[in-house]
């Protein structure tokens, strides 16, 4: 008879302090009475109640099996709070905090202790978790979702030590709670789960009349036809996923249409501030107007599950919308209903969809989102329309444009001085030509400069607490590190990071804001942490502005990836063949990796309709929109080097201007030796000619043969002791120096 097998199913949690080292290295004695008084106080106490059994302890770890996992989420859940509660007075370094990790998966008995895959999966994931969170499985969060009504924020695939395939994972924390005081971004995901403080919010639903009964939209017939998953453009989200398509007008009065863009509008603006629902950009969604096509087709397009779509009519100082929520993958309405009422609660009503929305999707909002929802950011529906027409123009992203919705941004603030998001936009507008150097600086009725307006509207902008506010200071703080105003001074990169994180946990969904945290951790040094930003962007907002893709190809320049670099700028510019900002860094990663011929023609193609004569100084004078800080500084140089070496006149090579070096002419030898020096490892051949002009009697024939030879790197290592001989307090001295450095810090890295 063969025995019973000692493998099962079971759900694990794997605990384990944060910090311990460095807490019994403080106080050793202190540190262990502790631990044992929080395992005797709050870890077997919550454990038998949820009917766990503790199957090992290490010291510093636990390891923890329930029958199920809505009782191990529980416990997690319970032995947290417990702890924050004991934590509350005490000083930070001195805190006792545990990661927390949960699975479901077989496991096998070995006396009192377990074993197998499903115990390791638990601790690896603890590892991932934060001091004082949980981080779970898609495993145990899929049983025990249904049951608990917690956030559950999910992190992507994880790579995890000594399993095969990556393991989908979730941060896990009490609805509505606060969220670790620090982000790491370790994996291409949606949400950033980061809080800065105590955020107060209360609201209360706001009252208006509905008229009549709320019938099943009676002139919207419902739509059978279901999405196929196999034609998805985009492979759906972890979270519910949603597409609002633009509400169609029936209205019969063209003067109405800004009306129901708006309203469109606000009710994706409103939906992307939940943090478990997954939201596709207006931008998206309305590049879809006007068109005739199924919720299926526009599903499918845009990767996601469920469709927004209906109608909306405007009779006198009335107004009935109908509208309705589709569940593609059945092709099954799932929720809708007719708003009638007055015009001025139109607004109001759009609220209202919303939560019935995430009502119907039987997701939990805590009340920060609430909040965020049931806010009108105005009353005015004149103010709303203007505001509608001016965002509709500045969401297709080019100068003419541009300019153009600054008039009705303007009107907007006019007829409602409290409408604090389109303070932002007219901020952002003004901001544009400033980054995009290649636009008019200068505001053509009245010659000041776009930067005057932007100061000038900032500080009114940073009167009103919206999402979009916390994007424009992270803009500030990468564009304008230096000023002082509305925001204050910055330090950089790491403030822009947390007005970014700010905008993020007001608005998951909202791609400008994932964006801007991307282009912060890449200027930052973090480029594949910026990458998973920027690309979270670009798919909340599929049909995303050339820009995006500005931002990815320099998180992938930053990680030595120039052939992907240079494939995502050229399939970019053949989507949209205007995007001139991207041709600069297209034409400079061209040269970088080899292929001079293409990187001129791009360069001329950034410079057409301007004189040869003019590029040179064009080149010179260029300010790259990416600025990289810290250890990644030398990137903003390669990034010049590579535009100037795509400058150079066609048939330029390390041969001629090796030749050049050669003739008597000084300043021949000194656009020779600059010339090289863009070249890199590639001159190499030229070092002795160039290390032979370090005896130059030209200071500046110096100066461009040191900076040539610390360009060429290690390769140059034999011209060191002519470097080290020049080494002074001199300008091409301190030049020689720096060519030291780099030349050694290659050799040390080889």
């Amino acid at each position: 008879m063969k025995s019973r097998s000692n493998r099962r199913l079971a759900a694990i949690l794997a605990a384990d302090v944060a910090g311990y080292s460095r807490l019994t290295a403080a106080d050793e004695e202190g540190t262990v009475a502790a631990l044992r008084a929080i395992r005797s106080e709050v870890v077997e106490p919550l454990t038998e109640r949820h009917g766990g059994r503790i199957a090992n302890t290490a010291g510093d770890s636990f390891l923890i099996e329930f029958r199920s996992a809505v009782d191990a989420l529980r416990a997690a859940l319970s032995i947290q709070e417990r702890l924050l509660a004991r934590n509350a007075g005490v000083e930070a370094d001195r805190a006792i905090l545990l990661r927390i990790g949960l699975n479901v998966g077989d496991v096998i008995s070995n006396g009192d202790d377990i074993l197998g895959d499903g115990v390791n999966v638990a601790a690896r994931l603890e590892t991932l978790a934060e001091p004082g969170g949980i981080t779970a499985s898609q495993a145990a969060v899929s049983y025990a979702r249904r049951s608990i009504a917690a956030d559950y924020i999910p992190m992507g695939p994880q790579k995890v030590k000594n399993i095969p395939e990556p393991v989908k994972a979730y941060r896990v924390r009490k609805a509505g709670g606060k969220q670790g005081l620090t982000a790491r971004a370790t994996g291409p995901r949606v949400r950033l789960a980061i809080a800065f403080g105590a955020f107060v919010a209360a609201a209360a639903i706001g009252a208006f009349l509905w008229t009549g009964p709320r019938p099943r939209l009676p002139d919207l017939a419902p739509n059978p036809e279901q999405a196929v998953q196999a034609r998805m453009a985009f492979p759906l989200p972890d979270l519910p996923s949603v597409a609002v398509l633009p509400i169609a007008d029936s209205t019969g009065d063209s003067g109405n249409a800004m009306l129901a863009d708006g309203f469109s509008e606000d009710l994706i603006t409103d939906l992307s501030r939940i943090s478990g629902l997954f939201v596709i950009s207006g931008n998206s969604s309305f590049a879809y107007q006007g068109q005739e096509i199924t919720a299926a087709q526009f599903a499918e397009e845009l990767g996601v599950r469920y469709v927004v779509d209906g109608s909306l009519r405007r009779t006198g100082e009335a107004f009935r919308a109908n509208i309705r929520l589709t569940d593609t993958a059945s092709g099954q309405l799932v929720w809708a209903e007719r708003f009638d009422g007055a015009l001025e609660d139109i607004f109001s009503v759009q609220n209202r969809i919303a939560l019935a929305i995430a009502q119907a999707l039987e997701l939990p909002l805590d009340a920060e989102e609430r909040t965020g929802i049931e806010k009108l950011d105005t009353a005015t529906i004149a103010a709303r329309e203007a505001f509608q027409q001016g965002w509709e123009l500045y969401a297709q992203f080019n100068e003419q444009d541009n300019l153009a919705a600054i008039p009705y941004f303007e009107h907007a603030v006019g007829l409602d001085p409290g409408y604090g998001r389109a303070w932002a936009f007219l901020a952002m507008a003004h901001l544009r030509p400033h980054i995009l150097h290649h636009w008019q600086g200068y505001t053509a009725e009245t010659g000041q400069t776009h930067i005057g307006h932007f100061y000038k509207y900032l500080r009114e902008a940073s009167r009103h607490d919206t999402p979009l506010n916390h994007v424009v200071r992270a803009m500030v703080l990468l564009n304008l590190p230096d000023w002082e105003g509305a925001y204050g001074g910055s330090r950089g990169t790491n403030e822009a990071r947390q007005a970014a994180a700010k905008a993020i946990s007001l608005q998951p969904s909202d791609p400008e804001a994932h964006l801007t945290m991307g282009w912060a951790l890449i200027a930052a040094g973090e480029p594949e942490q910026g990458l998973a930003f920027v690309r979270a962007a670009m798919r909340l907002d599929p049909k995303h502005p050339s820009h995006y893709a500005l931002f990815e190809a320099a998180a992938l320049f930053a990680m030595e990836d120039l052939p992907q670099a240079s494939a995502v700028l050229q399939a970019e510019l053949k989507r949209n063949p205007q995007a001139k900002e991207l041709m600069p860094v297209a034409a400079s990663i061209l040269a970088l990796s080899g292929d001079l011929r293409a990187a001129r023609a791009m360069v001329e193609r950034w410079h057409s309709g301007n004189s040869t004569a003019a590029l040179p100084a064009a080149v010179q004078d260029y300010f790259f929109i990416l600025r990289w800080t810290g250890a990644s500084q030398h990137l903003n140089r390669r990034l010049t080097d590579g535009l100037r070496l795509a400058a150079l006149p066609p048939g330029t090579t390390v041969a001629g201007l090796r030749a050049e070096l050669s003739l008597a002419d000084a300043s021949t030898q000194r656009q020779a030796a600059k010339a090289l020096g863009l070249f890199g490892a590639a001159a190499a051949p030229a070092v002795p000619e160039l290390t032979a002009l370090l005896d130059s009697p030209s200071a500046f024939v110096r100066k461009e043969a040191a900076n040539a030879l610390g360009s060429i790197g290690a390769a140059a290592a034999a011209a060191l002791p002519a470097l080290e001989a020049r080494a002074d307090g001199s300008l091409a001295g301190k030049i020689a120096a720096r060519a030291i450095g780099q030349i050694r810090t290659e050799l040390a890295e080889q």
